[in-house]
């Protein structure tokens, strides 16, 4: 550490770095940037004067062997993920890597025994479980099952008790996108994996996440693993998750939305800017999210206004979305900074990880059951003993 400060090295320094970690570490006063390493030095200089990094290096060895630095960033490509972590490990650096922690199970397995038995603290960016609109939503649920309320006027059946079925939970989570949003690197087999290891992985842990402790026994999936396809996923109380992707929409309306229908009651997340519940008396009120980047005019907030504020964004642009991104910032809140936030304070203060290798290599576990789900057209189940796997130290 270095005046109470967190000395951090950002490992890659694409797109995501700069638009997300890098301004995120900037943020924060408990951190201090050192290092920028990546493969092209000369973007690895660049986002360094920018951001006011000490050093930048092309070597990720020569940030690991640095003994003032206390946190590493890990946001390269998902195949290089496992040596970083081994070499910052081994050096006694603390880890935030990038989703998905590891492609396959054999390499999440490596990655948990290198953390565990160097005694370092890694966190996995599955961010959205910590995006205020999904913890608010996941509260609005639990607390409308521990006090259930309905409408005076609503039917409510007298003649028999509940069946089983009727009190689970089911959450539905809806993903529309434009393949061209996709990297190469994407749907590349050897660095990416397709779209279930790239960027399902947040789904399955946001399903985890909500239903726990209960686990996953059982997936279900369908469609094709490199772009559009379904997944669910059911645990031991009877809820269950489905998640729709398709890569056949369009950036022109928001990508994800998030149903739960429990307890005679909906519960919807539109886009991380807006919650709204039906069937509680009390609770029609919506709930809106102010967006993380935003510096056009309107002033409103929730979902009509963020489909106002794009169309404003994007009216009379002729040239590519990509290109505006610099000069027109535009940003929900998917909970990225409220990770680090909540990393770094489990660094200073020694407490578990927000999102620690288990629940990285939990994501990735399912994620490789849901391809070969596909592969071979049949439900598979999930052994607690392969979702909690046993990592002995030597």
């Amino acid at each position: 550490m270095r005046s109470g400060k967190l000395v951090v090295a950002q490992i890659g320094a694409g797109k995501f770095a700069e638009y997300q970690d890098l301004p995120n570490i900037s943020s924060l006063p408990q951190l201090a940037l050192k290092w920028i390493c990546d493969l092209d030095r000369a973007r690895a200089e660049e986002l360094g004067a920018r951001f006011g990094a000490e050093k930048v290096t092309s070597d990720f060895r020569e940030v690991c062997a640095d003994p003032e630095v206390d946190l590493i960033k890990i946001a390269t490509s998902h195949e290089i993920h496992l040596p970083i972590i081994e070499c910052a490990a081994a050096a006694g650096k603390h880890i935030f890597c990038e989703k998905p922690m590891a492609m396959r199970d054999e390499e999440a397995w490596k990655i948990m025994k290198a953390v565990r038995k160097n005694h370092v603290k890694l966190c996995v960016d599955l961010n959205r479980r910590m995006s205020p609109a999904l913890q608010a939503l996941k509260k609005s649920v639990y607390d409308h099952l521990a006090n259930p309320r309905h409408s005076p006027w609503r039917y409510i059946e007298t003649r028999r008790e509940p069946l089983p079925e009727e009190e689970f939970k089911h959450l539905l989570i809806r993903i529309q996108d434009e393949s061209s949003s996709y990297g190469l690197q994407h749907v590349d087999p050897l660095i990416g994996g397709g779209e279930i290891i790239g960027e399902s992985v947040h789904w399955l842990d946001v399903a985890c996440w909500f239903f726990a402790p209960a686990r996953p026994v059982e997936i279900t999936a369908w469609g094709s693993s490199r772009l559009s396809h379904g997944i669910n996923l059911k645990f031991s109380t009877g809820d269950d998750m489905t998640l729709t992707f398709s890569c056949s929409g369009t950036f022109d309306y928001p990508k994800e939305l998030f149903e739960v229908t429990a307890g005679n009651a909906l519960f919807r997340s539109e886009f991380f800017v807006e919650n709204t519940v039906y069937g509680v008396p009390g609770a029609e009120k919506p709930e809106y999210f102010p967006m993380k980047h935003y510096s056009g005019a309107i002033k409103a907030e929730g979902f009509a206004a963020y489909i106002a504020k794009y169309r404003e964004r994007v009216s009379g642009f002729g040239g590519n979305q990509k290109e505006i991104e610099t000069s027109h910032p535009f940003e929900v809140d998917k909970g990225h900074l409220n990770m680090w936030k909540a990393f770094t304070q489990a660094i200073l203060e020694d407490r578990p990880s927000p999102c620690d290798e288990l629940a990285g290599f939990q994501s990735t576990y399912l994620a490789q059951l849901a391809i070969r789900a596909i592969e071979c057209r049949q439900t598979l189940p999930v052994p607690v003993e392969r979702f909690v796997p046993a990592i002995f130290l030597r």
